[in-house]
């Protein structure tokens, strides 16, 4: 019994990392967020992902409700799985956002989308969306 209150003790003072502030996220300029989430995306880091797709209020894995963001960044994770990406164009300046024209290949399949950056807390940039790729590149 004492070692389960003692467990039960320790348990209740470990919480888990807090979900804003502590860490970084975002990228320092709009190209390294378009770079950071591509990387994420191809290494299959869901948190790496979530740190630098994000709108001018921060990153999405902080201000969005937790069901709707796992969704999303699954959906995100199969739609733009690729083995290399590359910059076509950009940075492109529209009002408050940058953006970057780019091709994804997977195999024999290349796709292009466009890249929306802007400027969050901190001077951080996320990716704001992705144009959705035409034929996809998720795995069949």
């Amino acid at each position: 019994m004492k070692r389960f209150v003692l467990a039960l003790a320790l348990l209740s003072t470990c919480r888990s990392a807090p979900r804003e502030g502590t860490e970084t996220t975002g990228a320092p300029s709009p190209r390294a967020a378009v770079d950071r989430l591509l990387s994420a995306i191809r290494a299959q880091d869901l948190q790496a992902l979530g740190a630098v797709w994000g709108d001018k209020r921060g990153a999405a894995r902080d201000i969005m409700p937790r069901d709707e963001y796992d969704k999303r960044v699954i959906v995100m994770q199969c739609f733009f799985s690729h083995e290399q990406a590359r910059v076509l164009s950009g940075p492109t300046t529209k009002v408050d956002t940058v953006l970057f024209n780019l091709e994804l290949t997977k195999g024999t399949i290349r796709a292009q989308t466009v890249a929306k950056t802007l400027q969050g807390p901190g001077s951080r940039w996320y990716v704001l969306t992705m144009d959705p790729v035409p034929q996809g590149l998720c795995r069949r």
